[in-house]
This record gives C-alpha cells, structure tokens and sequence, in this order.
C-alpha cells in the first residue's frame, strides 16, 4: 500500500482486500488513526482487518467498552473508539500507558477525540463518503 494514495471503495469485497493488505503493512507498536463522518467504513475496515489477522470470535465495535483488545498468535491489537470521549484526559483512566506501550497494534476511531493526549500516528486512513462515493486515502 502506498502512503498518500486514495484507494476508490465501490464494493464490500473492495473494503476488504484493503483491509487485508494494509494488515501485511502493520508492524507492532503502530498506531493507526481512522478518521471519517459516521457510516464511512471505519469499524467494517477494522472488523475486516482482525478477521483477516485471525480473530474467530465477533468482532464488536467498542463504541460503549471505549476498546477491545485481541490476542491473536503472538500479536496483540487494541481496537480503539473514541467516540464517547468527553475530554481527552479520560483516556488515563483506561490506561493509555498500556494500551500505547509499544506493544500492540493499535487502531483508534475518531482521534480526534483524544488530541493532546495521543501520540502522532504512523498511520492515518481517512474514510470518505460523498456522492454515495467511499474513498479511503492513507498517509
């Protein structure tokens, strides 16, 4: 995958051999931002993303647990949403030492939500969807 590319989005299949491509770029200790309206494809992207890393079990979106964490092989992935933040100091209550100690793959919807709080990404996908269009574009 190269950064700074915008990938067209037209079909689900599309969505998730993405998913499945950019899984083969991740290295642990990356953080993933993901950004986006409601609706654009981010939770489906990440959902896709675990299945294809391994997970067997349903893949939730952590809107209300704010995380899930995956233990797949030797990997480890947070699946974070940010969603619900109030204020970004609350991510201190979830341990945001931990979840950012270089050991896992994190993945967090709506960054924004924790600016000044989270560190700068290694990755960010921003999911578009205008014109009943969906873009991805990674930088």
């Amino acid at each position: 995958m190269t950064k700074g590319h915008t990938y067209n989005i037209d079909e689900l299949a599309d969505l998730a051999q993405l998913s499945g491509q950019f899984l083969k770029e991740l290295s642990v200790g990356d953080v993933v931002f993901l950004s986006g309206d409601l609706g654009a494809g981010k939770t489906t992207f990440c959902q896709m993303l675990l299945q294809a890393a391994g997970v067997t079990e349903p893949v939730k979106s952590p809107t209300y647990a704010l995380y899930n964490h995956y233990q797949i092989n030797k990997k480890s992935f947070i699946h974070m949403d940010l969603y619900r933040l109030s204020d970004p100091e609350e991510l201190y209550f979830l341990d945001i030492e931990w979840i950012l100690n270089g050991e896992h793959i994190v993945l967090i919807e709506w960054p924004t939500k924790g600016h000044g709080v989270l560190p700068t990404p290694d990755w960010h996908l921003k999911f578009d969807w205008t014109n009943q269009k969906r873009t991805l574009t990674i930088t």
